[in-house]
């Protein structure tokens, strides 16, 4: 039987893998040449913040009627389709599966993370945010063409539907370069990834090397309050940390305090 591929994005209450819900799951469910389009708005009890409402531009008085995240279609698809032969594609994975993990939804599937493989193979990148690989790569005629076919009028950065369409496409490109072994995409996936560039908070943008030479004790606050659950994180700062053994052993012990 033919694997069915998801390309995944969600929209959450925010960043924190912990305490955040999701807000929007939408997805392309892709098999042999079919595409099918999953999109669906759900119900928060978390107020959001003008902040996270701007990146998304998704408000709670919109989802004051929703469903909850595992009552809508778009979940119960997913739910249908979560086995071991299939794919889960996304661009940047902690995001996405801690939310679905929040909704009791544990991933069977294989995952592959866009992000992290654009990382790994496309090395002459400028930038790796999601939208700035689709126009390197001249992936933006291809994106019109299946928008069209899938009838999305407008692609938007930040919108869920949008960014799975790009998700797919940036997928295509890796796959190519990979020689068409999704399972090498899945493998890379799986293995921690030395980030380079800082792609959240005041930082956004700097190298983490420049950053730990500048402010090495910000490094202390992210390993404690942000790297959990965010393995490819987590295994850069505690690469930095140890160049400076008593910072790492702060950060550990500050850590343990929040447990206990």
């Amino acid at each position: 039987m033919e694997s069915t591929l998801y390309f995944v994005d969600i929209e959450a209450t925010g960043l924190d893998l912990i305490s955040d819900r999701i807000i929007q799951l939408a997805f392309l469910k892709v098999q042999d040449e079919k595409i099918q389009v999953f999109n669906d708005l759900c119900y928060t009890d978390i107020q959001m913040t003008d902040k996270v409402v701007s990146v998304h531009n998704i408000t709670n008085t919109m989802l004051k009627d929703k469903y909850w995240p595992y009552e809508i279609d778009s979940f119960i698809e997913l739910e249908k389709g979560n086995i071991e032969t299939n794919y889960f594609i996304s661009h940047g994975n902690e995001l996405d599966t801690k939310m679905l993990e929040h909704e009791e939804l544990n991933l069977f599937m294989g995952c592959v993370d866009t992000d992290k493989c654009a990382r790994y193979i496309l090395k002459d990148a400028k930038s790796y945010k999601l939208e700035d690989l689709i126009i390197q790569y001249n992936l933006t005629s291809k994106a019109d063409i299946v928008a069209k076919k899938i009838g999305l009028a407008n692609i938007i950065a930040h919108d869920a539907l949008s960014d799975a369409l790009w998700h797919y496409l940036l997928f295509e490109l890796l796959l190519e370069k990979i020689g068409g072994d999704i399972d090498e995409l899945v493998r890379i996936t799986s293995e921690p990834l030395l980030l380079e560039i800082i792609s959240f908070g005041k930082y956004k943008n700097s190298t983490f090397e420049e950053i730990f030479i500048k402010d090495p004790l910000d490094f202390v606050w992210m390993y404690v309050n942000l790297a959990q659950g965010w393995d490819d994180l987590e295994y850069t700062l505690t690469y930095w940390l140890k160049t400076k053994e008593h910072l790492l052993k702060r950060a550990q012990k500050e850590r343990e305090g929040m447990l206990f």
